[in-house]
């Protein structure tokens, strides 16, 4: 009895069309509530792979190029060219052409792969930056584009170290690489070349000489300028080889390191 005065009463105060207005009217309430709640979800998700493509951008840009100009370009847009005072370091590995005669390709690369990581190691801990290898040659600079003041001390312990990475590396693998290595400390103009595939590198008459010293120089041996030798005279033994030719540059001091000191 109660029951039916109550469906009465309803009945009284909300007529049909009252009824089906508030009905599509909630509808519309639950359908809005379920919009704001997958637009939150595309949202998050949204922002969810825009970080991790930052992240990946990230990544590619400081595997390519040094963290300090991946910074610079990502803040500023662009890495503004420098001036350095630094000491650069190439090395070569002699009769390399006789050993691609003689090995296959894919075991050639991945023999250059690994002593070429183990050389970026070695580099790594000594404060270096690997520029860019060339086929057999391999380039790297210290004291760019983080400025410090050992840059040429560093860079001699380092080709020390590479004169022992390259004997141990024979003996693990049954070689016989041999490897000049040429040292050169100047001035340079560092900046970012290339668009599609930047690369930090550095230019001036001072990378040439440092190329030279390496072409000059014997296999096994760390081959030095003078410039380089009056910054760490006191900290390694140097052998003294006077004046020697280099490639269109004339006659110029150079030093062999024997050991540090």
């Amino acid at each position: 009895m109660l029951e039916r005065s109550i469906k009465n009463l309803c009945r009284q105060i909300y007529d049909e069309e009252s009824i089906k207005r508030v009905t599509q009217n909630y509808f519309r309430f639950l359908a809005t509530v379920q919009d704001d709640i997958i637009q939150k979800r595309l949202l998050e998700e949204l922002i969810k792979g825009y970080v991790a493509l930052e992240k990946r951008v990230d990544n590619l840009l400081k595997n390519t190029l040094p963290q300090t100009v991946a910074d610079e370009i990502k803040d500023e847009g662009k890495y503004r060219p420098r001036p350095f005072d630094c000491t650069i370091l190439f090395t070569d590995i002699a009769g390399f052409t006789k050993m691609a005669e003689r090995l296959p390709g894919e075991v050639l690369l991945e023999l250059l792969n690994r002593l070429f990581g183990e050389m970026d190691d070695v580099l790594a801990e000594l404060k270096g930056t690997k520029i860019k290898t060339i086929g057999d040659s391999y380039m790297a600079v210290f004291g760019a584009p983080v400025e410090y003041e050992d840059h040429a001390v560093m860079a001699v312990r380092a080709g020390l170290s590479l004169v022992q990475l390259v004997n141990a590396f024979n003996m693990r693998n049954n070689e016989d690489i041999q490897m000049r290595i040429g040292i050169h400390t100047g001035r340079v103009m560092a900046g970012v070349v290339g668009k599609e595939r930047m690369q930090f590198d550095i230019f001036g008459d001072n990378v040439n000489i440092a190329s030279r010293f390496e072409s000059s120089g014997e296999v096994g041996k760390v081959n030095v300028s003078q410039s380089t030798y009056m910054r760490t005279q006191n900290l390694f033994l140097f052998e003294e080889r006077g004046e020697i030719p280099l490639k269109n540059k004339g006659y110029m001091k150079a030093y062999f390191v024997l050991k540090e000191l």
